[in-house]
């Protein structure tokens, strides 16, 4: 007899030590140790409006908004599945009055009327993003609907984003993106063009190369690009590090200086 596949299947999981509580689906947009670093990277701070692009299940932002209170954070994704599953897990979190989810594509060109809302001007202190590895064009497309919009992307859509994401930063306002390395080349060209840089790389144990990286540009400033000791994510024994274990827990956050 064949079985009848539910494609909205969801768990419900714990982050931060069990201080968040997400649901997300069993096949595709699955939040890990990724998601909770890039959100421990955002330099918010009290009073700050945050934008996440491709928010996806929102863990990020919940994260965020629990790592910084009392900010505000609107979170942005075009795909009816995530948007309700984010939505649902703003409410599960009691964090109505600090996240605001919208059903908005980053590329649309009216992204900044459809942000309208209460601030005079729409232009945001920090942003931040986990968008999509792989490029559809050189890799194996994922067979579910939710993994291909989650980890793929056409060639020309990463920068595409950036430029997108920069029109609507402040000056001197922070753009923290998380990707895997055969990406940095593109983010780096994209990026400098904006202001200085920092780049996080990420490895999975001492001695291995680094395989994704965090990115944060600082609009409009002029310092040097920096390239930042690694993060190592595993001792010798596969455990986190130390490091790494504080700010899964929620209890430390992730420093790019600039």
């Amino acid at each position: 007899m064949n079985k009848t596949i539910n494609i909205h299947a969801t768990t419900l999981d714990k982050f931060l030590d069990g201080k968040i509580t997400i649901e997300q689906l069993k096949d595709g947009g699955r939040s890990g140790s990724d998601t909770i670093l890039l959100s421990a990277a955002v330099p918010a701070k009290f009073g700050d409006f945050v934008l996440e692009i491709g928010t996806g299940n929102a863990t990020a932002s919940i994260a965020l908004a629990h790592f910084v209170k009392d900010i505000e954070i609107v979170a942005i994704d075009n795909d009816n599945t995530n948007v309700s599953l984010a939505q649902r897990n703003v409410q599960l979190n009691d964090m109505n009055t600090q996240i605001t989810i919208k059903n908005l594509d980053i590329l649309d060109t009216k992204i900044r009327s459809h942000l309208i809302s209460s601030k005079m001007y729409i232009l945001f202190d920090h942003i931040f993003m986990n968008p999509p590895y792989f490029d559809s064009q050189k890799n194996i497309i994922p067979t579910s609907h939710h993994n291909k919009i989650a980890k793929t992307f056409s060639v020309n859509d990463l920068p595409r984003w950036i430029d997108a994401a920069n029109n609507l930063l402040k000056h001197n306002g922070t753009l923290t993106i998380i990707n895997k390395v055969e990406n940095l080349l593109s983010m780096i060209n994209s990026l400098g063009n904006h202001g200085s840089i920092n780049i996080l790389p990420l490895t999975s144990k001492g001695g291995k190369d680094a395989d994704r990286v965090i990115v944060q540009l600082k609009k409009g400033s002029k310092s040097k690009a920096r390239l930042l000791y690694p993060l190592i994510m595993h001792d010798e024994n596969g455990h986190y590090t130390d490091t790494v274990e504080k700010i899964l827990r929620g209890n430390s956050r992730l420093t790019l200086k600039s």
